[in-house]
């Protein structure tokens, strides 16, 4: 956790530092266009992550189960399944970069940078999905601190190559392309060196390849997939809506009000994602009462911690984009980006739940639930930018309102019942959760009106004091003396390890 923590503050300094700097030489509208070429990939991981995203599970089962050969059964199935997906993918991605003036809007001064943005972003997807297999390694034995350490030095690589770019060169937004295609590489090489490292006995033969395998992970997967489409719809299509209904001028408003949301909720995949490993591996073992305990010291964890920086961003939201983007509309950026903010408050709190459903290999009512709500979401974009007055305000305005009616209503009472509980046993995380963020607003307000002086230094004085008073009230209401030691015991025994 604490490793996965430090590569995302290294990751979130380089992003803090940089996005201005790249509004300011490209323009908001150029810089735009990145997100909208992620959001690509994510159309492209509907598919991909059907055969992906359950094979870290069944791998990690039967390694705790001593199955060396059925492991490799999986990972080699893996390796052809990935290898067909980035063929078929590579027709259609190609087709996406010749013709992308007819289907996205783009400036005619920048349409070459872009179509070469998109063409190296593309790039990378594909060599991802073709070397996918080999991310399983630190998932599988609980080592994703050497991910985490990768990506913290992949971060360091990709501004290294932006600065010497933009300052060697006239600037444009291709190269922000050039230094991603540069980190996946990397990061392949990486997954390949850690996959050698922790699973020696567990190789790529061709005599292990299992067409019943390919299609196992495939059931499995396939509302991995239903899923994945419900958050696309939810979360990443916005930008393409916005670019064709709104122009490139108004959706470079979006992705910068959406730069504070996807930050916070990049934190919270970060944090949560080291628990995964570890429900995994209580599951594989049948213990089903230390999973359930795992589950409950990871959601009080999230909406202890996690809350914190969102409570003081709907305070100081405003501030913030003055401070960091200085001379675009603040109070806009401060809008949409605090109605994506509100619903994080009740999803950060109860994140690790949506790892219940992948675990226990319940997958198929929670992703048909969450595509129909993608759906109405998109619907209703649409209706009201078409039949209404309310502009960009209508994206974050839906989202809110469909996101806290998920997360309030399904996503709790679902997990429950899988795990054989009461149906309201996780509602006090999220009440925890509301609390700690309205705490940390309230403290926030009152050093606003007391420290605040229009600069960095007690912008960052009001967030450490009051995350500090949070975390302290937190630990007195919510924690006891033998979890704090624990935590702490936990820290030593890492480091000495180490």
């Amino acid at each position: 956790m604490i490793a996965n923590f430090v590569a995302f503050a290294i990751q979130f300094g380089i992003n803090f530092l940089f996005t201005p700097y790249l509004i300011r030489t490209i323009g908001k509208e150029a810089y735009s266009f990145f997100p909208l070429a992620n959001s690509f990939i994510s159309y492209a991981g509907i598919l991909t992550i059907a055969l992906n995203s359950m094979a870290s599970r069944f791998i990690t089962i039967k390694l705790e189960q001593n199955d060396n050969e059925g492991a490799r059964i999986y990972l080699t199935s893996l390796m052809y399944g990935n290898t067909f997906m980035a063929i078929a993918l590579t027709i259609p991605s190609v087709l996406m970069v010749v013709f992308m003036d007819k289907i996205l809007n783009i400036p005619p001064s920048i349409l070459y940078d872009v179509q070469w943005l998109f063409a190296l972003v593309l790039l990378g997807m594909i060599l991802n999905i073709l070397f996918g297999m080999y991310e399983v390694a630190t998932y599988a034995k609980n080592k994703l601190y050497l991910s985490s350490i990768r990506n913290a030095e992949s971060n360091i690589l990709r501004v290294v190559l932006l600065v010497g770019l933009f300052f060697t060169f006239k600037p444009s937004v291709s190269y922000i392309g050039i230094a991603n295609l540069a980190v996946v590489v990397f990061i392949i090489i990486t997954n390949i060196k850690y996959t050698k490292l922790l699973l020696p006995s567990i190789q790529f033969n061709n005599q292990y390849f299992r067409l019943s395998a390919i299609k196992e992970l495939l059931r499995s997967g396939v509302w991995n997939s239903i899923n994945r489409l419900s958050n696309v719809l939810k979360t990443s299509v916005d930008l393409l809506i916005a670019n064709i209904f709104l122009g490139a001028s108004l959706t470079g408003e979006l992705a910068l009000a959406k730069t504070l949301p996807m930050f916070i909720y990049s934190l919270v995949i970060t944090m949560v994602t080291v628990f995964s490993p570890e429900f995994t591996i209580l599951f594989a073992q049948n213990k089903s009462e230390e999973l359930k305990s795992s589950i409950k010291g990871s959601l009080k964890f999230m909406s202890t911690l996690m809350t914190i920086p969102l409570g003081f961003l709907m305070v100081m939201g405003e501030e913030f984009f003055t401070l960091w983007i200085p001379g675009q509309n603040a109070h806009l950026l401060y809008i949409l980006s605090g109605l994506t903010l509100i619903p994080l408050v009740i999803s950060t709190s109860i994140e690790p739940l949506f790892h219940v459903f992948t675990v226990t290999n319940k997958l198929k009512i929670p992703s048909i639930f969450f595509m129909i709500s993608g759906i109405i979401n998109v619907v209703a974009i649409l209706v009201l930018l078409k039949f209404t007055s309310m502009g960009v305000l209508a994206i974050p305005i839906v989202g809110l309102v469909m996101a806290i009616m998920q997360h309030l209503f399904f996503t709790p009472i679902f997990a429950a019942k899988v795990l054989h509980i009461k149906w309201n046993t996780f509602y006090f995380s999220i009440f925890r959760g509301i609390f700690n963020c309205l705490l940390i607003m309230g403290l926030t307000l009152i050093l606003k009106e007391y420290v605040y002086h229009r600069n960095w230094i007690s912008f960052l004085t009001i967030g450490i004091l009051g995350s500090t008073i949070a975390l302290a009230i937190n630990l007195l209401l919510f924690f006891s003396k033998q979890e704090v030691v624990d935590f702490l015991t936990r820290i030593k025994i890492i480091k000495t390890n180490n």
